[in-house]
This record gives structure tokens, C-alpha cells and sequence, in this order.
């Protein structure tokens, strides 16, 4: 009996489900299946985005260079005596020909009298021997005397005029030594510390020089650049100069300006790099010898370079890319190749055109196809705001 009253339920029971639908539907409703299986409204994902730009951009070189001096001269003793005067103060900027030391010069200035007192006595021995020839030359004629005595007479004539000469030559050398006593600078310069005092004993074989002399204006700075860039730089001081700069670490003064003055000879072979030097004017000393400063040579200046900012490129399996948008503001993937990248900005060698709009923030929720809006370059995205901001909501809930 109840297993008939079961089979009787069931018809009724369908019925009344079909009426349930039909109800449903003729009063604007719709099956929740139907309502799952629609696809959700897609979203433009907010980025940031940059043009492609053309325009000159110089190729650089960036490393640690070293100041050095054109010339830096040991000052030196060139006669054995005692310093009696010092002109200068340690540190002191001369200029060429300023004195520096005066020497004792009283036993060499007593040297040239006595030379020149030589010399005197011997010109009078040759007057009196150029005599005896032409009295002699008188008598062998009519053989008043013998001819070996004329021959003599000549002979000391000769002799006298030779001691003459070495006389002369005397003379000059304690000319010589006697300058020396009075010690001058070579050239412009920085004095370093004076290693002889008033009064000391200097010798020409010391070692220690009296003092150090440092050119200051102009100045060097050496660096190395590597090997790959030497063609460039040689055709380049054969067309004209090469702009080299120096920065002190930390400072907030322009880096100095100078150029580029010398090419090494050969190429370091344990590290690829060949050595250079940059010129500088260094007016203001601001460059001193045996700094360490961030020299930059600049290669050459591309005058059309096709730029984008150095976030817009992307590294993927299939090499380097970026996200292009389109007219109908939808992204594209586009291979690009990276010719150099300096100062924040990137060189391209191709795969974008001038005017082009790429993608510089946002990259991370991109694909191809998607839909972008622009936003502005100082706020997150919505994703990131919203995970910012979920702390403190939840902080306030609380």
C-alpha cells in the first residue's frame, strides 16, 4: 500500500517543479545554473606608460680613475754644501724662477778667483812666450841661434795658449757650481715638506731630496677602459677631442671637465683593459694628486636614438620585450633588442618606432590582449592600494 502511494506522489511531485520553472522564468527570473555559467565583466588593468622617444644620447664610459700630476720634481743638492737661507713655507704654490734655498757659496765662490786668477797668469806667460817666437824667429834667421831653441820657444807658446783654454773652461765650471748655490723653482708648483732646514749639511749624492715640487694646474686623472672601446676612442682624437669628466665621491660640486690626452701603448692582457689619461685645467685645484675620483669618458653622442625608460624592459624566456599598448588601449608583447643602457634610460636597436606607447609600471598583471587605463605615475594599482589598505581596515574593525 505504500510503495503505491509513492508511485502516485512522484507525477505529482514533477509537476509541481515544471511549474516552479515556468513560474520563474515568466516572472523575469533565471536558473542559478544559467547565472553561474555567465562570464564575469572584464576589468582595464591601471598602469603607467611612457612614448618611445628619438634623441641624442651620449655613449659613456663610468669607473674609478686616479689623479695624478703631470710632473712632480725631487729638488736636490748639486754641490756639497750648508743651506743658509729658506725662501718658501711648506705647502707654499710658487711660480717658475721663485727661489726656494740659497747655499753656502763661499768656498766655491773662492774656487772662481782662484781660476781666474790661473787665468791671468797664464795669458801673461803666453805674451812673453809669443814674444820669445817672434825674437827667436829673428835670430834663427841669421843664424844666431840654433834652430832646436826656435822650435822650443814655439813649443811653450803652444802649450800656454792650451792652459789657457783650461783655464776658461775652469772658470765656467765654478761659474756652474756657484749657480747651483742658488736653488729656484723649475715650474709652477706646490712645495711639499722642506727636508732641510737653515744650517743643515746637504750633499750631491743624498738621496733625500730637499724638497718635492707638484704641479698642480694643469693635472692628470688615469683610468682604465676596456679593450672593446679602443677603436672608438682612436678614431675619435683622430676626428677630435674626447670630453672626460671627474666627480669627488660625495661632493656636491660639478664634476671637473677636461679631455682626453693620452692612449697607452699596449692592452693590460690579465684584465682586458687598456690605461688612459684626461687632462684637466683644474683651475681651482679642485683635483688634488693621489685622489680616487668617478671619471666618465664620453665614446661619442648618438644624435637619433630610439629611448625608452629603463623599466619599460622586460626579461622573458624568449629574451628581452615590452608591453606595447595599442589604439584600442589592449597590450601587445614586443621583442626589442637593448643596445645600451645609461642614466635611467635604455637604447633600443629596434622592435618599437618613435611615439609608440609602452609600459613602464604594472607589468606584473599583464598578458597579451589585456586592457589597460592610464593612471598616475605617483599612485599604486587598485590591487596594490587595496592590499595596502587592508591593515587598517581590519585594524579598525577590531
Amino acid at each position: 500500500m505504500t510503495t503505491r502511494r509513492i508511485l502516485i506522489l512522484l507525477p505529482v511531485l514533477a509537476a509541481l517543479g515544471a511549474g516552479g520553472v515556468w513560474y520563474a522564468q515568466k516572472s523575469g527570473g533565471e536558473p542559478q545554473t544559467a547565472k553561474a555559467a555567465a562570464p564575469p565583466a572584464s576589468r582595464a588593468i591601471p598602469v603607467v606608460t611612457k612614448l618611445v622617444e628619438l634623441r641624442a644620447v651620449p655613449d659613456r664610459i663610468g669607473t674609478i680613475g686616479s689623479v695624478q700630476p703631470i710632473a712632480a720634481i725631487a729638488i736636490k743638492a748639486r754641490v756639497d754644501t750648508v743651506v743658509e737661507a729658506v725662501h718658501f713655507i711648506e705647502g707654499q704654490e710658487v711660480k717658475a724662477g721663485d727661489p726656494l734655498f740659497t747655499l753656502d757659496a763661499r768656498a766655491l765662490d773662492a774656487q772662481l778667483r782662484q781660476a781666474q786668477a790661473n787665468l791671468e797668469r797664464d795669458r801673461a806667460n803666453l805674451e812673453k812666450a809669443k814674444g820669445d817666437v817672434r825674437r827667436y824667429g829673428e835670430l834663427v834667421r841669421t843664424n844666431a841661434i840654433s834652430r832646436t831653441q826656435y822650435d822650443a820657444a814655439v813649443a811653450v807658446a803652444d802649450a800656454l795658449e792650451g792652459t789657457i783654454k783650461a783655464d776658461l773652461a775652469a772658470i765656467e765650471a765654478a761659474k756652474v757650481s756657484l749657480s747651483f748655490t742658488r736653488i729656484t723653482a723649475p715650474m709652477d708648483g706646490r712645495t711639499g715638506t722642506a727636508n732641510a732646514k737653515t744650517g743643515t749639511m746637504v750633499r750631491a749624492a743624498d738621496a733625500t731630496p730637499l724638497v718635492t715640487l707638484t704641479q698642480l694646474r694643469p693635472i692628470n686623472v688615469s683610468f682604465s677602459v676596456p679593450e672593446r672601446h679602443l677603436p672608438t676612442i682612436r678614431r675619435a682624437m683622430a676626428d677630435g677631442v674626447l670630453k672626460v669628466t671627474a666627480g669627488l665621491p660625495g661632493s656636491t660640486l660639478a664634476p671637473a671637465e677636461g679631455t682626453l690626452s693620452f692612449v697607452d701603448s699596449q692592452v693590460d692582457q690579465q684584465t682586458g683593459t687598456i690605461l688612459v689619461k684626461g687632462e684637466f685645467p683644474n683651475a681651482d685645484t679642485r683635483l688634488w694628486p693621489g685622489q680616487f675620483v668617478d671619471t666618465v669618458l664620453t665614446l661619442r653622442v648618438d644624435p637619433q636614438a630610439l629611448t625608452v625608460p629603463d623599466e619599460a624592459v622586460q626579461t622573458g624566456q624568449q629574451g628581452r620585450f615590452v608591453y606595447a599598448v595599442k589604439a584600442d588601449d589592449t597590450v601587445e608583447v614586443r621583442p626589442v633588442t637593448v643596445t645600451r643602457s645609461q642614466d635611467g634610460v635604455t637604447v633600443l636597436g629596434g622592435g618599437v618606432a618613435a611615439g609608440d606607447r609602452v609600459v613602464v609600471d604594472g607589468q606584473s598583471r599583464l598578458y597579451p590582449g589585456a586592457k589597460v587605463v592610464e593612471r598616475a605615475a605617483d599612485k599604486p594599482a587598485d590591487g596594490a592600494k587595496k592590499k595596502a589598505e587592508t591593515p587598517a581596515a581590519s585594524g579598525g574593525a577590531s
